[in-house]
C-alpha cells in the first residue's frame, strides 16, 4: 500500500532511498544483519527478525529502518518507536510528519547508518500494519462528533476571524490544540499582540469617493490583491487532514502569497504541488538547523520550486517556555530525525520539534547566505528598531517585525507596537522602501487591524493563528473563506476610513497616543456591563462545546458529558413560577395563543397528578382502591368532580385554540423561526398527536366514568374493586392504551417548544427550558407506560378470573 502512493514526496523519496541504499557494499547483508533480495529489497521477514531480536526496526514510506540507537534520543520518547517495532508505521507517521522528513533531513552518514532499504511490499501481512487510532491523536475536522458535542456551525454562517477559532478549539484534538494556541510564561504578550490593536483610534476622513476601492499591492516584487500574506505555521496536519496544502489552494484562490514552513506536517512536494498554477509565487521560512550543508539542500529545494523569498527566523535561539504545551506530552516529533543531541524523555510537541535549531545563529551567518541562494531574505522574528536598521544596512530585502506569536519571549512588545520607531528609525537614515520592505505579523484579526498596520509604515501583514484555525475547522475552503472575510473587512475599513486605495492611508489617521502605554483599564461603567449583550461566535450560539474526556466523574464513577446548562436552578426555578402563573389564569381566553398555553400548563399538571395516583398500582390492590375511595369520598369527590368539570373545558380551550390557530395560519408546516421546525412532521406531528390523544382521552373517561361497572361516581362503594376494574380495561384494550399514551408523549414533547416560547425566558434560557420540559414529558410517558405494564401483566395473572371474584 505505501508504495502504491502516487504523490510526488513518495517517489522522490523512495528514489533517493534507493540511490542511499544501492551506495552500500555489495554484499546481500549490511551491518545490522537486513537480508536484502536480489532486487536490493528488504523482505519484510527481516524487521520482524529484528524486532524479535531486541532491536527497533519498522517500516516507514516503504522503507525499512533500524532506529535502535536513535530510540533515546528521540524527542517524542522512546514509547513511539517501540510500539512500532517490526511494524509498518507510516499511516501514523504521516499523521503529523512531512512524508519526506527523514530523508531531507539526515545526513547521509546518518541515513546509511539508519536505513535498512526499500522493503518487499510482497513480504507484508496485515498482521504487520501498525494499528493507528487517528482521533485519539490528532483533530479532524470532518468528525467534530468525536471531540464535540451541539451542532457544528457551517461555513457560511462564519463571519468573522473568531467563529473559525470558536469552532477550532472544539474540533482539534488535545495536542494539537494546545500546541496551536499557547503562548510563553504566563501569556501576556500573546494576548497583547492583540489588544494592542485596541489603542490604535482611527481618524476617518469624509467627502471622498469611495466606490471603487484598489487594495491591490505588490510584496516582493509581487502583485498581490491585498496587503496580506499567510505567515508558516508549523504542523498544520495536527489540526486537519489536509495541512499545508489547504493553506496553498487557500492562498491561490485568494490571490495573496503563502510563507511554506520548514517543519510542515506535509511533504515540501505536496505543499507546492498543490498549486494549480505551478509558476504561483511562495515564499519559505527557514529554521537555521546547525548542520549547514542541511540548511543548503533545504534552501536551494526551495529557492528550485520556485520560492522567490527566504524568511529566516531569528528569535528563536531556544524555544520558549510554552508551559501549556508542555503539559501535554508529544506522542511523537515531527522533527525527530532533525534531533542531534536531546533528551529522551517526551517534551512538548514545540520542544520536540526544534531542537535542531541552531542558538548560535548571529548577523556573521548573513554572509553564507546569501551565497547559497539568490531569493531575496528576510528576517523573521524582529523586535526593535536598530535590528530592523541593522538588517537594511546589511543589504537584506526586508524585515518581519513579530513576537513568534507571543510564543518566545512574554512581555515582548506587540510587533504594531514597534512598527512606529522602526519606521522612524529608517526614515533617520533616508532607507529606499523599494529596496526594503517592512511586514507585521501577529494579532491581526480584523480588517481595521491591517490597516492600522499599512498607516503605521507596513508594507503588508502576515496572517498565520487565523489561517491555522480556518484550515482546522473546514480545511482549504475555510482559508479561502478566511482571507475573503478579512478583505470584505478591509474594504469596508477603506471606504469608511475616505481611503480608495492604499496609498491613500496616511500615518496621520491613526491616533498612536496610548499605544505605548500599558497601563490599567479604568473603572468600568457597571450599568453598561449590566444591560449590554456581548456578541457570541456561532459555535457559541449553536451550542457546539468540545467534550472533555478528562471533565470530574459523578457519584457514579461516570465521566460527564459536556454541560448544556439544561438544570441550572434559575433555569428550573423560572419555568416553574412561569407554570403556576399560568394555572392562575382560566383556560378560556380572548385570545387563542393565551388559552392553547393555560389549558396545556393545566393539563399537563393535571397528567402529573393522575401519575401520582396510578403509581399506586404497584404498592398493592388495597392501596389502589384506598386512593380510589378517597376521591370519591366527600367533601374530596366534590372537588374533584369540579375540578373534573375544569379539565373536560380546558381540554376543549386547548384543542378549539389549536384549530384556530391551524387554520388561521392555513399550514402545518412552520417556519424555521418555530422550535418545531426542527422535529419531524413539525406542525402537523401536533395535530396528529392531539387528535389520537383527545379519542383516547374521550375512551378513557368512558371505561372508567360512564362504566356499568364503575357506580363510585354516583354513589361511593368502599366494597367496589377498581383495581379489577383496571385490570379488566387494561386487558381488553392493550392496544389502545398503548397507541394513546405515546401519542400523549409525542405531542407534549413537541408542543413544550411552543409552551416554553411563551414563558418570556431570554435566549439563553429557552433552550434549557425545552430541554428540561421535554426531558419532563419522556418521564411522563415512560411512568404511564410503566402502569400499564403493571396493570397488563396483573390481568395476565388473573386472566378468567371474575372481577368481584378479583
Amino acid at each position: 500500500r505505501d508504495l502504491q502512493s502516487k504523490g510526488p514526496g513518495r517517489q522522490g523519496n523512495m528514489a533517493s532511498s534507493a540511490g542511499l541504499r544501492s551506495r552500500k557494499k555489495g554484499d546481500d547483508s549490511d551491518a545490522n544483519g537486513a537480508s536484502t533480495t536480489s532486487g536490493g529489497t528488504v523482505s519484510m521477514d527481516t524487521v520482524r527478525d529484528l524486532q524479535s531480536k531486541g532491536r527497533v526496526a519498522m517500516v516507514i514510506d516503504g522503507v525499512a529502518y533500524d532506529f535502535t540507537d536513535f530510540v533515546g534520543d528521540h524527542p517524542g520518547g522512546p514509547e513511539y518507536l517501540r510500539k512500532n517495532s517490526g511494524k509498518v508505521a507510516t499511516e501514523e507517521f504521516v499523521a503529523s510528519h512531512p512524508v519526506d522528513i527523514i530523508e531531507r533531513t539526515l545526513s547521509t552518514e546518518q541515513m546509511e547508518k539508519m536505513m535498512l532499504g526499500p522493503v518487499d511490499t510482497s513480504s507484508i501481512k496485515s498482521s504487520d500494519v501498525a494499528v493507528y487510532d487517528a482521533k485519539s491523536s490528532h483533530g479532524d475536522a470532518g468528525d467534530a462528533a468525536a471531540m464535540s458535542s451541539g451542532n457544528k456551525p457551517g461555513l457560511e454562517s462564519c463571519i468573522n476571524i473568531y467563529d473559525f477559532e470558536a469552532i477550532a478549539s472544539r474540533t482539534v484534538a488535545q495536542q494539537g490544540w494546545v500546541y496551536y494556541s499557547s503562548g510563553s510564561d504566563d501569556e501576556i504578550t500573546l494576548r497583547e499582540n492583540h489588544n494592542a490593536f485596541h489603542r490604535l483610534w482611527l481618524k476617518p476622513r469624509v467627502m471622498v469617493n469611495v466606490k471603487d476601492v484598489d487594495m491591490s499591492t505588490t510584496i516582493l516584487g509581487h502583485k498581490v490583491s491585498m496587503p496580506m500574506f499567510l505567515s508558516a505555521v508549523a504542523m498544520c496536519k495536527l489540526g486537519h487532514p489536509e495541512g499545508e496544502t489547504a493553506w496553498t489552494k487557500g492562498a491561490e484562490a485568494g490571490e495573496i502569497i503563502y510563507m511554506v514552513p520548514t517543519l510542515s506536517g506535509c511533504s515540501f512536494d505536496e505543499i507546492v504541488d498543490a498549486r494549480k498554477d505551478k509558476n504561483y509565487p511562495m515564499f519559505f521560512q527557514l529554521y537555521v538547523n546547525q548542520d549547514r550543508a542541511k540548511v543548503t539542500k533545504i534552501v536551494q529545494k526551495a529557492e528550485a520550486a520556485g520560492c522567490s523569498a527566504l524568511f529566516i527566523t531569528c528569535d528563536a535561539p531556544q524555544l520558549g517556555n510554552r508551559e501549556r504545551d508542555r503539559r501535554v506530552k508529544v506522542t511523537h516529533s515531527g522533527a525527530a530525525a532533525q534531533a542531534g543531541k536531546s533528551g529522551g524523555q517526551a517534551q512538548g510537541t514545540s520542544k520536540a520539534l526544534t531542537t535542531f535549531i541552531d542558538p548560535s545563529l548571529s548577523w556573521d551567518d548573513l554572509p553564507f547566505f546569501k551565497s547559497i541562494t539568490k531569493m531575496k531574505i528576510v528576517l523573521k522574528g524582529i523586535g526593535t528598531a536598530e535590528d530592523a536598521v541593522r538588517a537594511y544596512k546589511e543589504g537584506l530585502a526586508g524585515v518581519l517585525l513579530s513576537n513568534h506569536g507571543g510564543r518566545q519571549l512574554d512581555f515582548a512588545r506587540s510587533a504594531i507596537e514597534v512598527l512606529p520607531e522602526v519606521m522612524k528609525a529608517l526614515k533617520e537614515i533616508n532607507y529606499d522602501p523599494s529596496k526594503f520592505e517592512v511586514f507585521i505579523d501577529g494579532g491581526i484579526r480584523r480588517g481595521s487591524d491591517i490597516l492600522k498596520a499599512l498607516a503605521l509604515g507596513a508594507k503588508a501583514v502576515g496572517v498565520g493563528r487565523p489561517a491555522l484555525y480556518a484550515m482546522s475547522a473546514f480545511g482549504a475552503p475555510g482559508v479561502a473563506h478566511m482571507i475573503e472575510i478579512l478583505r470584505a473587512e478591509l474594504r469596508l475599513t477603506m471606504q469608511l476610513m475616505g481611503t480608495p486605495n492604499l496609498a491613500a492611508i496616511k500615518p496621520e489617521m491613526v491616533n498612536t497616543d496610548n499605544l505605548g502605554a500599558h497601563i490599567s483599564m479604568v473603572p468600568p461603567d457597571m450599568l453598561q456591563r449590566e444591560t449590554y449583550i456581548p456578541p457570541v461566535t456561532q459555535a457559541r450560539a449553536n451550542r457546539f462545546e468540545r467534550f472533555d474526556p478528562n471533565a470530574p466523574a459523578d457519584a457514579a464513577g461516570a465521566t460527564t458529558a459536556p454541560s448544556t446548562r439544561t438544570e441550572e436552578p434559575p433555569v428550573v426555578a423560572k419555568v416553574a413560577t412561569a407554570v403556576l402563573k399560568e394555572l392562575l389564569y382560566s383556560v378560556v381566553a380572548s385570545k387563542a395563543g393565551f388559552a392553547i398555553g393555560r389549558s396545556a400548563m393545566f393539563l399537563i399538571s393535571f397528567l402529573v397528578i393522575h401519575l401520582v395516583g396510578n403509581l399506586s398500582l404497584f404498592k398493592s390492590p388495597q392501596a389502589f382502591n384506598d386512593y380510589c375511595y378517597f376521591l370519591n369520598t366527600p367533601p374530596v369527590g366534590y372537588a374533584i368532580k369540579v375540578i373534573e368539570y375544569y379539565l373536560l373545558l380546558a381540554f376543549i380551550s386547548h384543542a378549539v385554540s389549536a384549530s384556530m390557530l391551524t387554520y388561521k395560519f392555513n399550514k402545518l408546516k412552520p417556519s424555521k423561526k418555530d422550535p418545531l421546525y426542527k422535529y419531524p412532521l413539525g406542525q402537523a406531528k401536533l395535530a396528529l398527536t392531539g387528535t389520537v390523544a383527545a379519542v383516547f382521552i374521550v375512551l378513557h373517561v368512558l371505561h372508567f366514568r360512564f362504566s356499568d361497572e364503575n357506580t363510585l361516581h354516583s354513589a361511593p362503594d368502599k366494597a367496589m374493586d377498581m383495581h379489577a376494574l383496571v385490570l379488566k380495561v387494561v386487558a381488553e384494550n392493550m392496544i389502545l392504551y398503548s397507541a394513546g399514551i405515546v401519542a400523549i408523549g409525542l405531542h407534549l414533547y413537541s408542543g413544550w417548544a411552543k409552551v416554553a416560547k411563551k414563558m418570556g425566558l431570554s435566549k439563553e434560557e429557552l433552550q434549557p427550558a425545552i430541554d428540561l420540559g421535554q426531558r419532563a414529558a419522556l418521564g411522563l410517558t415512560l411512568g404511564f407506560f410503566a402502569c400499564l405494564c403493571k396493570a397488563f401483566m396483573d390481568s395476565t395473572a388473573t386472566a378468567g378470573t371474575p372481577v368481584a371474584a378479583v
